[in-house]
């Protein structure tokens, strides 16, 4: 929800000038969708806006496979057992998820921020842990945007990305593996009032998305 505010002050010649600004409020957005569907670019659009828009509210974004990853690079027997399945493109454990999600709202929630949420949930025990932090934290309606594209778009992006785990088997097999564990979240989600649920097609030119989503988020 976006409030408009209407500041007037006077000048030495006590003229009355009228600035028109946004006051956007606390937003919880969950973005879901395959890899390759372009969350990442417009979590960082997104991102830009809320600062932009509202400088004084601190944004808490948390990327399940971004801590993956990083988790990986450190020293230690967990982080060496899942090392060799992050290099292949192999499915992590859900618990790592769910842990990693758990500790990082732990060290950086402090009551009045914007959350933004990638790839997470992504299993139904997932989804459980997710709406138990977003109770606990008394997060209202958060937004659940899921960012649809055809597994040939994905896989053409993937295969242009040269990560290591992007081979065409490994993208097949997470892309497969998406549809029948992540995509049947989304009806838990629609069928949630607890929830809002918004599907934006990520097969459009990047602006036109960002608008698409800031318009259907009510921060436009």
């Amino acid at each position: 929800m976006v409030v408009i505010v209407l500041v007037i002050y006077k000048v030495a010649q006590r003229k009355r000038v009228w600035y028109i600004g946004l006051v956007v409020e606390q937003t919880t957005t969950i973005f879901l969708g395959p890899q390759g569907c372009g969350k990442g670019t417009q979590i960082a659009l997104l991102q830009a806006f809320l600062a932009k828009n509202d400088p004084d509210r601190t944004i808490v974004s948390f990327s399940a496979g971004t801590m993956l990853r990083a988790f990986a690079e450190k020293t230690g027997y967990t982080a060496e057992r899942i090392k060799p399945k992050i290099a292949r493109g192999a499915l992590l454990p859900t618990f790592l998820s769910t842990c990693l999600f758990s500790e990082y709202l732990i060290d950086h929630m402090k009551g009045n921020e914007h959350l933004i949420a990638d790839g997470f949930p992504r299993t139904e025990d997932q989804t459980y842990a997710l709406d138990s932090a977003m109770q606990f934290y008394n997060r209202v309606q958060p937004t659940v945007l899921y960012v649809s594209i055809s597994d040939e778009e994905a896989l053409k992006r993937l295969t242009k990305r040269g990560r290591g785990d992007d081979t065409e088997d490994g993208i097949r097999k997470r892309l497969q593996w998406n549809r029948e564990q992540s995509l049947p979240l989304n009806d838990w989600f629609k069928n949630n009032s607890m929830y809002r649920f918004i599907e934006v097609d990520g097969e459009r030119p990047i602006e036109d998305i960002h608008k698409d989503i800031l318009n259907k988020l009510g921060i436009a």
